[in-house]
């Protein structure tokens, strides 16, 4: 079954068969009657995304369709062009995002889609019908609410593949829409199958003691975890090679207005000794962008890459080319946020990366030494002190993480180290009890820095979203309901809206024909609603359809500020008024991105 379509894809691809892989294809043979609910975890670099493929491929001979889940798009385009090498017939693959709509209500039989496209779709409002929805909410039409059925029916009956999926675990609004996707799953006899590199003990041990609220049953009843390191398919030679993986690893504490200095330092003396393949990542895209003016006015390599969130679409298509082609290079610095730790194959040999939980900073490390034959490098961990020499503190926050998680992780990596700041932690191949590359070492780091408290969930919530669901008539309707109460996401903690900086907008004309309207959106820059409120927005551009023609129009109309200071009181104003895109103060290029003023 699973591995006969796995042997088919080593084939296509020419790669050699992974034990763990095999492994985990045969339990799942064995035991896909009987459970629901497949949780598998594997180490960073390992290619569990075979383990998609091999499930795509079995569903579509011989069951009904599969959803492949991501949670950023680049990580979509990059897995789209390995599932375009497996398939026979291109038309049965299709993706779905925002800007793309190959795979419209998620129905091509392979779709890879977004976590936020799944979500909408899962709930009967999805990107396809949004529109008249709102427009049904806002009193502007009594007419159809779109395919709702359909595309809630698209999901049902496909097996569901969510990759990254310990993205899930990091707040309660987006833990409740696993268990809420989990309870979904078992009810209607699918298959959901949970993969990640880093999934702690702690949140693991929840699942399997979760109570499925509407039918009783006990998640472990219907769940199957999977580990690399627990199995008796242990993949000793992938261990071996890994262990051959020898580097130091620098802890050490930087003052605000040094940090910048002092990383340029670590690049250079990197590149003396011989590295040059480096990734610096940051916290926060203003110190990303910052940083890199500062890296690019040095002169140290050709090929310097920047990457974050805060780039319009025809850029950010741009930037993962230009990435593609730097992997096949030697010689590159990449500058990036936290949008690289999640599943880009991308390597490195010098990692210099603020610090982050535990989960976030093994993800990362994933970057680096990622493929076979990359024995030799040196990671920098560096963090951010107050005067006292304490992790920065800011509302309870080291930067955009909690600084409790933050800081656990930070004391857990000095613990591994006998020497004051710098801490200086020493790999060896076999002695240590720390290293980035193996999972039981790992693991046991995350253990030691997750507990319960780590994960919260809101059942209440989560009985609340699954009675949607039982009002089959009023889907869409009660969905969207819920979509403004959730403030514009039923994952992520701050909904992301669209803006247009001033600079942009000055440069074009706001002309009422469908190409005018599709550039000026390929030109907005996603900014999350939190950070808005801080922003200097001016004004809103409105898509008006005249009456006669139904021609498209945009038009600048007034935004109160009393609606900026309130989330839900934003999110409704913009959609009672069709508001493509905020006006707001900044400036934008297609090197450093948006910059915010």
């Amino acid at each position: 079954m699973l591995l006969e379509y796995y042997k088919n894809i080593l084939e296509k691809n020419n790669w050699h068969p992974r034990k763990f892989i095999e492994g985990t294809l045969s339990l799942l043979e064995r035991k896909w009657f009987e459970k629901n609910v497949f949780v598998i975890e594997a180490p960073t670099g390992y290619g569990k995304s075979s383990i998609s493929q091999a499930i795509s491929l079995y569903s579509l001979n011989e069951e009904m369709k599969t959803i492949i889940v991501f949670p950023l798009r680049t990580l979509l385009e990059d897995q789209y062009s390995k599932f375009n090498k497996i398939v026979s017939k291109p038309e049965v693959l299709g993706k779905r995002y925002m800007h793309n709509m190959e795979s419209l209500y998620l129905i091509r039989p392979i779709t890879l889609t977004t976590i936020d496209t799944l979500s909408l779709t899962l709930f009967g409002i999805p990107p396809e019908d949004f529109e008249k929805v709102v427009r049904a909410w806002s009193g502007t039409s009594s007419g159809s609410l779109g395919h709702y059925l359909f595309s809630y029916s698209s999901i049902i009956l496909s097996n569901i593949v969510l990759d990254e999926v310990h993205l899930l675990s990091d707040s309660t609004k987006s833990l409740n829409f696993l268990l809420t996707l989990i309870e979904h799953a078992v009810e209607n006899g699918q298959k959901l199958i949970l993969m990640s590199a880093t999934l702690p003990t702690a949140l693991l041990n929840i699942l399997k003691e979760y109570k499925l609220p509407f039918s009783g049953v006990q998640l472990k009843e219907r769940l199957e975890i999977i580990r690399f390191a627990d199995r008796e398919f242990y993949d000793n030679q992938f261990i071996d090679e890994r262990k051959n993986k020898k580097y130091d690893i620098i802890l050490e504490g930087l003052n605000g207005n040094e940090k910048f200095d002092k990383i340029i330092e670590y690049v250079k003396e990197g590149i003396k000794k011989g590295f040059s393949k480096i990734i610096t990542v940051f916290n926060t895209v203003e110190d990303a962008i910052t940083f890199y003016k500062k890296l690019s006015n040095e002169n140290l390599m050709e090929n310097i890459l920047l990457l974050h969130s805060r780039f319009n679409e025809n850029d950010r298509v741009s930037k993962c080319d230009k990435l593609k082609i730097l992997k096949e290079s030697d010689n590159y610095i990449i500058v990036s946020t936290q949008t690289i730790e999640a599943g880009i194959d991308v390597s490195s040999n010098l990692f210099i990366t603020e610090i982050a939980p535990a989960n976030s900073l093994v993800q990362r490390l994933g970057r680096f030494l990622r493929y076979e034959k990359e024995d030799a490098g040196l990671v920098h961990i560096w963090y951010e002190v107050n005067e006292k020499g304490d992790l920065e503190c800011y509302m309870n926050k080291y930067k955009v993480y909690d600084w409790h998680l933050t800081n656990r992780t930070l004391e857990r990596l000095k613990g591994y180290s006998k020497n004051d700041q710098p801490c200086k932690l020493k790999w060896f191949t076999t002695s240590t009890e720390f290293g980035f590359h193996l999972p039981e070492n790992y693991q046991k780091f995350l253990d030691e820095v997750y507990d319960p408290s780590d994960f919260q969930i809101n059942s209440s919530e989560v009985e609340d979203l699954l009675k949607i669901f039982m009002n089959v008539e009023n889907l869409s309707k009660k969905s969207f309901d819920k979509y403004l109460e959730v403030e514009g996401s039923f994952v992520r903690e701050e909904m992301q809206l669209p803006t247009v900086p001033e600079n942009v907008l000055n440069n074009f004309k706001l002309q009422s024909n469908e190409a005018n309207l599709r550039c000026l959106r390929d030109r907005v820059v996603p900014i999350s609603i939190r950070l808005i409120g801080k922003l200097k927005v001016k004004e809103a551009i409105k898509i008006e359809k005249e009456k006669e023609t139904a021609d498209l129009n945009l038009k600048v109309i007034p935004i109160e500020r009393y609606h900026l200071n309130d989330p839900k009181r934003l999110i409704k104003f913009m959609l009672k008024n069709q508001i493509l895109a905020l006006t707001i103060e900044g400036e934008y290029n297609s090197e450093y991105g948006l910059i915010v003023k």
